[in-house]
């Protein structure tokens, strides 16, 4: 019987050894949300854009939008500007006019900007760009954004401004409930036209390759050079490192 037993596990040992060598160590896989493009720039009082209807001249014109973030045109009426992108206010447009004319051609330029915005983006609710009409700070330009995912890392929130060509990293510690525990100040500031909220994750694969693609997308809305924004301060508060927080501007 032990000979028979010795006999099967003879046979078989080399199948063992085969698996074994073909078995891959296990893969740690963080579900990670994918960066999303720069949110697009959001109308505000003092923009000024221009209206183009194909074959009605008698539409086209410069608008200003007024002090309370609304423009006035012939037919279309009244509309509130404030809040909606160009794209939005370009499909109002044409569904206004619809009533008078069969397929208006419409478009919609943003000739000069005279608002100023600010950009909540990452593991938030509804990342995009708010206007900014008041003086807010950062918690409640999070708040616009619908708050936190259950992903967002609340202690290590990003706020990005473009200073001298050049893009400023500070980290802000934003979980509220944390600070109050410990019986600490809450580090927010006030923001900025152009500044950049970024929350991020509490997981990160890769932390360089994460930051090449914020990277890519925070450039353009600060208008600095894409190499400007590979900041050492970034990369640190990425791989955990500790780093000084809560400069208020």
């Amino acid at each position: 019987m032990r000979k028979r037993s010795y006999f099967i596990w003879f046979l078989f040992f080399p199948l063992i050894l085969s698996c074994s060598a073909n078995k891959k160590p296990a893969e740690i896989v963080v579900k990670q949300r994918e960066v999303s493009p720069p949110p697009p720039f959001v109308l505000g009082a003092g923009d000024e854009i221009r209206l183009n209807v194909w074959r009605y001249d008698n539409l086209n014109a410069r608008i200003l939008v007024d002090p309370s973030g609304n423009i006035s045109l012939p037919l279309a009426g009244e509309i509130r500007v404030s809040g909606l992108t160009v794209s939005q206010l370009r499909e109002e447009i044409t569904i206004r006019l619809s009533k008078y004319y069969v397929d208006p051609k419409v478009d919609v330029v943003l000739v000069k900007p005279g608002s100023r915005n600010v950009y909540v983006l990452g593991e938030v609710t509804s990342p995009g760009a708010f206007v900014l009409a008041r003086r807010i700070s950062a918690l409640e330009a999070i708040t616009m954004a619908e708050g936190f995912t259950n992903e967002a890392n609340q202690e290590a929130v990003l706020l990005v401004r473009a200073k001298e060509g050049q893009a400023e990293v500070v980290a802000l510690n934003l979980d509220i409930q944390e600070m109050s525990e410990e019986g600490l100040p809450i580090q927010n500031v006030y923001l900025r036209n152009r500044d950049v909220i970024y929350v991020t994750p509490l997981k990160i694969v890769d932390a360089e390759r994460f930051m090449q693609r914020v990277s890519r997308i925070i450039a353009p809305i600060l208008d600095i050079q894409r190499s400007a924004l590979m900041w050492s301060t970034f990369y640190d508060i990425l791989i955990g490192k500790d780093v000084p927080t809560g400069v208020v501007y």
